[in-house]
């Protein structure tokens, strides 16, 4: 959900206040989305450089953190910078895309009600980016879009560690015996 969030926040919300914040001309606004773009495409092309080394969940994990990473980064950048920041942010929602893909058809089995999961999950995922969009637009009326920027970090690094805990927790309750067994 939160490379969902970030990347559909990030270019539809926020690209635009963004760089208008950053004195780039809106002339450059589409050479700055099409860098993103084929930052993006070339990160989705490489997902094996991780896939490699870390397992799914860690990949997609490590991209979420980059990417709410690169967006407080925004904020102590010009320009250039925040260009920079916004195709390393591109590049890391590319990669970190079909490995999430990946997980969420093997944690959702082929049943008959496979489809609805999988609407249910995009739901979920769009209904997140809808408050999280009342957020922005409370921040970005009161003029406050750095703070957003690194509220979002935040908030995105807090709640990854807390569902790996969680994660961690339920594998761990998973591998001890059940009561009773020997």
């Amino acid at each position: 959900m939160a490379v969902f969030t970030l990347a559909r926040i990030c270019q539809v919300n926020l690209f635009q206040p963004l760089l208008l914040e950053k004195h780039l001309p809106v002339a450059d606004h589409g050479a700055v989305l099409s860098a993103m773009t084929v930052a993006e495409a070339v990160g989705s092309a490489r997902t094996g450089w991780l896939r490699g080394r870390l397992s799914d969940t860690t990949v997609v994990t490590v991209l979420s953190v980059v990417m709410a990473l690169t967006l407080a980064a925004t904020t102590l950048s010009g320009g250039p910078g925040t260009i920079l920041w916004l195709c390393v942010f591109a590049a890391a929602a590319g990669l970190a895309y079909p490995v999430q893909r990946n997980l969420i058809n093997a944690a959702i089995p082929p049943t008959p009600y496979r489809a609805t999961l999988l609407s249910v999950e995009s739901i979920i995922d769009r209904g997140v980016c809808a408050l999280v969009a009342l957020a922005v637009g409370a921040y970005l009326a009161a003029d406050r879009l750095d703070a957003l920027l690194v509220h979002a970090a935040v908030g995105t690094c807090v709640l990854l560690l807390v569902v790996g805990v969680v994660l961690g927790r339920l594998r761990r309750d998973g591998e001890r015996p059940a009561a009773g067994r020997t």
